[in-house]
Formats: structure tokens, sequence, C-alpha cells
């Protein structure tokens, strides 16, 4: 038993059969089943064919062999009437003659029957001799498979009733070979779909369910597989595999990239809010005003708390509506009088990611270059949930402002989403960090639109995908 199963095992995995598996199986189920099942067709065909044929030919023969001894009767060459059954026995006893020979076995098996009108029915014996039939010749007659003679004006009847296979027995030698063929095709077409099922279906199932699980988790890998595998999914699993780690490689690095950026970009946010703070603070001081100072400085300390925290690349819309909240009462600090600020953001859209300081750069924007001196401006941020074109949940954030509005050369470039550079070469970065980083987080999934006009205010329309969720450690979001 030992020798066999490791016979089996060389054979069954040796790699030219093995190469060959799944394309053989393939190829029985594609080509030979079809053909297995047509070949069942023809055969079935040809046997009613063939027993219809037979059925034909020797009914012409038994009624031109009856009609020969009707005629007899009546020219008075027999008399079949006057000691019935017995002067017509012999005659019938021909017909179990030609069934004895080579080249006529039709009636082989089967029975020769003969009645008078509405008489009893009569067995005719091969040797010529008879007896009484079990069952009327009406009953006999209720066979499926029979040859009836019966002529008007004669006093007797004949019927033989012969088995079902007679029309089976002369058929070729290449029908019973197609008909083994296709059967044993058929019986062994579970086993072969299994074969196929191991080598093909399951194989590509597990490709999907690897393609499915490394959208979530980039490590996974397929399993080693055993060699019941064919080589063909083998080295597609192994491409799979060295393919998967070359794109979680790449994505570490964009990762690193990415926070590397996102420092960079929190950096040049801070500086010139600091530098303003301390000017302030000392406006305060000579003034003494302390009440005012502690105030604020509790608001910066908020504020640069928010600012310069670590590790959570993600924030909710209500947290940066609340930062935002503090950042107004600074301004309103320094600009008292000189604007109002109301938001509206619906009840779900609270817990929505976002990157943080997105929209408080548009609303510290609106009050560094939008503030009218002659009369106040408004500042509205909106904030609702809308299903795009997708299908897909997107969350809308609007900041609006009754300001001076964006001079044409500066909306220019950020249509283009490139930083202004003004005659004096300073480098103007704050809205560009807001396209940039909604650019690093959403791709192309994300987009803001600008209008404006000079003297008619300005208008900031950010769309992102809706996410209640975030890979915190690496700011890529999983998208809701």
């Amino acid at each position: 038993m030992e020798k066999h199963s490791s016979l089996y095992k060389w054979f069954w995995y040796r790699p030219l059969f093995r190469n060959l598996r799944p394309r053989l199986m393939t190829m029985i189920l594609a080509l030979v089943l079809p053909v297995s099942l047509v070949c069942l067709v023809l055969s079935a065909v040809s046997v009613y064919r063939s027993r219809e044929t037979a059925y034909e030919m020797n009914q012409n023969a038994f009624s031109f062999y009856m009609d020969h001894l009707a005629l007899r009767h009546e020219l008075g060459d027999i008399d079949v009437v006057k000691d019935f059954p017995a002067a017509l026995a012999p005659h019938l006893t021909l017909l179990y003659w030609n069934a004895g020979t080579d080249d006529s076995r039709v009636y082989n098996g089967g029975a020769v029957y003969a009645a008078m009108d509405g008489g009893q029915a009569f067995k005719v014996l091969p040797d010529g001799s008879w007896e009484e039939a079990q069952a009327s010749f009406n009953q006999l007659k209720l066979e499926k498979h029979f040859f009836l003679w019966e002529k008007e004006g004669q006093p007797f009847r004949a019927l033989i009733i012969f088995p079902y296979d007679f029309s089976m027995r002369n058929l070729p030698v290449w029908f019973w070979i197609s008909l083994f063929i296709s059967i044993l095709t058929i019986i062994n077409c579970p086993i072969l779909f299994s074969r196929l099922k191991k080598d093909i279906l399951e194989p590509l199932d597990t490709m999907n369910q690897a393609l499915a699980a490394f959208q979530v988790d980039q490590s996974y890998r397929i399993p080693q597989r055993s060699l019941a595998v064919s080589d063909d999914f083998l080295r597609l699993f192994d491409h799979f595999n060295i393919m998967a780690a070359q794109v979680q490689q790449s994505h570490e690095k964009d990762v690193k990239l990415l926070e590397t950026e996102m420092d960079n970009l929190r950096l040049q946010v801070n500086p010139h809010m600091l530098l303003n703070s301390y000017n302030m603070i000392y406006a305060l001081a000579e003034s003494k005003n302390y009440a005012t100072i502690q105030d604020y400085t509790l608001c910066l300390a908020d504020y640069f708390r928010y600012v310069l925290r670590k590790g959570q690349q993600m924030v909710t819309v209500k947290q940066e509506l609340e930062f935002v909240e503090n950042f107004i009462r600074i301004q309103r600090i320094r600009f008292p009088n000189r604007f109002s600020y109301v938001y509206q953001a619906e009840e779900d859209c609270l817990t929505a990611l976002i990157p943080p300081l997105l929209i408080e750069n548009f609303v510290e924007n609106a009050i560094k270059y939008a503030l009218n001196p002659k009369e106040p401006i408004e500042i509205v941020v909106s904030v609702h949930r809308e299903e795009n074109e997708t299908g897909k949940d997107s969350l809308h954030i609007a900041i609006m402002d009754t300001g001076s509005g964006i001079r044409p050369e500066i909306l220019e470039k950020l249509q283009k989403k490139e930083p202004y550079i003004d005659e004096a070469g300073q480098k103007h970065i704050g809205m560009y960090n807001c396209l940039r980083r909604v650019e690093l987080f959403y791709g192309d999934e994300g987009d803001i639109h600008f209008s404006s006009a000079v003297g008619g205010g300005t208008q900031v329309y950010l769309i992102i995908p809706f996410s209640l969720s975030a890979d915190l450690s690496t700011g890529r979001e999983a998208r809701a």
C-alpha cells in the first residue's frame, strides 16, 4: 500500500503533470463532457430509430407471411378452421425457426399466440404443439411490444409478443463503445469537477480573499501552499506576496514622508501667530489690562496645545470648531467689534474626522486679509453631509466672509493650487497649506473651490470623504 501511495505522489505531483493537471481537467469538462452528452443523445435516437426500423421491417415480414397463410386457406390448400389451433400451429412455428438464425433474432425470447374471432387464445410452442393461454387475446394485446395480424374476412388472428431489447441486439460495436465512454465520463464528472475545484476554483477564491484582506491589512500574505495547488497558482501566490511586500514598503515610505511634510506645514503655520501674540500681550501689559491678559494667555495656551500636539493626525469636526471658537476669542481681543462669527453643523457631522486646522486656516485668513476698517464683516462656517455621484457620503464645509475679497492674481494661484509670492518675494502659504493637506490626506477624493470678487467677499467650499474612523498613526483614512 505504501509503494502505491509513493508511486501516486511521484506521478501526481510530478512537475510536468502538475502543469497539465488543470488544463487536462478543464479540457475534459469543456470538451469531452459536451461530446459525451451528444453521444448519449445520439445513442438514444439510434436506439429509438433502430427499434422503429426493426419493428416496421418485421411487422411487414410477419404480415406478409400471415397473408400468405390466409391465401392458402382461401384456396383450400390448408384448412385452419376445421381443427383449430392444431391445423395452424405447425405453420406458425416457422416464426420461431427464423428467430433462431444468426441474422434474425428479433423474436428470440418472445411468444406466438393465435385465436379465432372472439375465441380463446392459444400459445404456439416451437415444436408445433400448442397450449391454452392464461390470458385472453384482448388482454395479450395490452402488452407493450407486439406484432398483431388480423384481416377482415379471415376467421383467425395471430399475435407475437417480443421482449423490449429485441431492437438493441443488432446495434454496431461502435455504439456500445461510445455509450460506455459517455456514461463513464458523466459518472466521473463529480470527481473531475472536484479536482478542477481544487486546482482552479479554490486558488481563485484564495486570490480574491487575499486581495480583500490586503486592502484592510497591508501586512497580509498568502500562506505557503501545499503541492496540491497547481504550479501556475503557486507562482501567482509568490508574485502576490512579493508585490504586497513592495506595496507595503512603498506605503511606509509615503507615510514617513507625509508625517515629515505635515510637521513642516505645522511649523510654517505657527510663527506669525506667536509673534502677533507677543505683541498683543505687550500692548495689554502697557495698558495694565491684567484680566484680559489672563484670558488671552489661557486662549493662547489652548491654541498652541491644539496646534503643536503630536500623535493624532485627525480630529473631529467638533474639536476643530471648538478650536476655531477659541481662536475667535483671541481675535476679538485683538480686533474688537470688527467682525462677527457664526457656524452651523449637522449633528451627525460633529463626529466626522478631518485634518486639524483645516477650517481654522480659512477663518484666520479671512480675519487677516478680509477685515474692513469702515464696517464689520461677517464670517460664516457651515458643515453638512451629502451623498456624492458615486453613492458615497461626503463632508461639505463652507467658509464664507463678507470682507474685501481676494485679488485676481492670488485667486488664480489658489485655483491652480500654487503658493502666492508677492512683489517683495514673500511666500504666502496659509491657504496653500490647506490645499496641500487636503491633497496629502485625500488625493483625488478631496477638492476645494474658491469664489471671490474684490469687495464682494470670499467663499471657500471644501468637499472631502465623510469618515468616522481613521488610522491615527499614519493619518491615512479608512473611508466610511
